[in-house]
């Protein structure tokens, strides 16, 4: 059974990764099709602005009823290093769909918006917010 907790963190996060997703997946491909930036710079700056975003939604919502401070630096490093490894896996993604593989730049959202957040979550619930899954 899964824990009460657990369940509305999930669930939160699954929200706020949805909104996340789409602005993330708005400016890349954006970027990329109709402003013809190279794939991989639109995928940073995609990434940037949705680590600001992400901060605000996860910290203040997704594990907001952690009685721990969110606003610790030691917790936005952690925060940090989670996230530039989920980028580096969404840049692995971005060129192992269309430089490698040559497909379209739609096709390397999916793991994107798949794949790399669910190992997020279980990374920030566990090492930022001290919460085993």
């Amino acid at each position: 059974m899964i824990d009460r907790d657990l369940a509305g963190e999930l669930v939160r996060y699954g929200m706020g990764g949805v909104a996340l997703a789409l602005l993330y997946s708005a400016v890349y491909w954006t970027l990329a099709t109709q402003f013809g930036v190279p794939v991989l710079v639109a995928n940073t700056l995609a990434f940037s602005i949705n680590l600001i975003a992400s901060w605000f939604i996860h910290s203040r919502w997704s594990f907001g009823n952690r009685e721990a401070s969110a606003d610790t630096p030691a917790t936005w490093r952690r925060f940090f290093i989670i996230n530039v490894a989920s980028y580096l896996l969404n840049s692995f993604w971005v060129w192992l769909f269309v430089e490698r593989l040559h497909t379209s730049v739609a096709l390397s959202i999916v793991p994107v918006v798949t794949a790399t957040p669910l190992l997020t979550f279980a990374l920030t619930r566990a090492w930022i917010f001290g919460r085993k899954l």
